[in-house]
């Protein structure tokens, strides 16, 4: 009977259907690419109204389910902005969905933008659709029961609206637009024409479903002039917490960590990956915590013994985000739990 056992473990471990093959975050480094690489992508224009979908995977060989983040840019963003963060999720062991509004070119318009979630839900329709699809080098290799939703700027802002609409793991917006009514961009009354940010009632609606991170910097400038853009981040974050669900975290990131390195962009184009733009740079701090997060929500499905659990709302995560150059934080981590951890 031992010996039986022995064999069907060994033969539903092959297909990933019994062990864990992710790594902990203890058992990982973080900072730098991970064991499932190298990244390839490819794109595709099958998502639902024919606009064009990159899709940046690790080697489908792999016998486990890959979970899956939607990552969502900001006004005039492009994947280029994103590719240091968007290989370390992948070579992590997420297949990164890259929804474009309109197109990859059109995108980078200032004047084409989505802050109401149509483009995030987008693809997140695709990667449900791929995975089922006998034609998409995505079938059967997806686990969209593990969706991570993440976006930067306006792409933060759809990655909130849209959580209000579909059922994934996880909300990680970074530097989002000002939450209503007064933003910027202001929400001056219901639907697309009138309303461009979140307001603090949706915020609250998505804990209600499923954890949410919220990150900005010191010295983002984005909204209101340095450090006003972190301290009204701030202020929405608390208005849309006051009854914790599934876990709320607030993190700043210091000036000192997000500083624009000069490296950020390509040929014909360049931008500041500093400030605002920290998600951008090669080594940004912020890469880090959006991976712990996406680690823990879909790749341990919550396990309050992972290390990455740990490392997001245990004792030790107070003086690990300090090192980090977290300079301010608020960890609410769940309905059930009364600490209230806040710097």
């Amino acid at each position: 009977m031992h010996v039986h056992s022995v064999v069907l473990s060994s033969v539903l471990s092959t297909f990933g259907l019994l062990v864990n093959a992710f790594k902990d975050c203890d058992q990982v480094n973080l900072t730098s690419l991970g064991p499932y690489g190298p990244q390839t992508w490819f794109n595709d224009t099958t998502a639902e109204d024919g606009s064009a979908v990159f899709v940046l995977h690790p080697d489908l060989s792999w016998s486990s389910l890959f979970p899956v983040m939607i990552f969502s840019h900001g006004t005039t963003g492009e994947y280029a902005m994103y590719r240091y963060a968007i290989e370390r999720y992948v070579t992590h062991g997420f297949v990164v969905v890259f929804p474009h509004i309109k197109s990859p070119t059109k995108d980078v318009d200032p004047l084409t933008v989505d802050p109401h979630g149509k483009f995030t839900i987008k693809g997140y329709n695709y990667a449900v659709a791929a995975s089922n699809d006998t034609s998409s080098p995505l079938y059967r290799k997806l686990d969209i029961e593990n969706i991570i939703l993440a976006g930067h700027s306006m792409g933060a802002t759809s990655t909130i609206m849209a959580s209000l609409t579909v059922s994934a793991k996880a909300c990680l917006a970074q530097h989002p637009g000002i939450c209503g009514p007064f933003g910027p961009p202001p929400c001056l009354g219901p639907g697309p024409l009138l309303c461009n940010t979140w307001m603090p009632s949706d915020f609250e609606s998505v804990s209600s479903k499923m954890p949410v991170l919220l990150t900005t910097a010191t010295n983002d400038g984005a909204f209101w002039p340095a450090p006003h853009t972190a301290e009204h981040e701030m202020g929405c974050f608390q208005k849309s917490t006051k009854r914790v669900s599934k876990g709320t975290l607030f993190a700043q990131f210091s000036s000192d960590v997000c500083q624009d390195d000069g490296k950020g962009g390509r040929y014909d184009r360049t931008w500041s990956d500093g400030g605002h733009n920290c998600p951008m740079g090669e080594e940004s701090p912020e890469t880090q915590w959006v991976l712990i997060a996406a680690k823990l929500y879909a790749q341990f499905d919550a396990s309050t013994t992972s290390s990455c659990y740990s490392s997001l709302w245990g004792p030790q995560a107070v003086a690990a985000m300090l090192k980090a150059g977290i300079e301010k934080h608020i960890i609410n981590p769940s309905t059930n739990s009364t600490v209230v951890e806040q710097i």
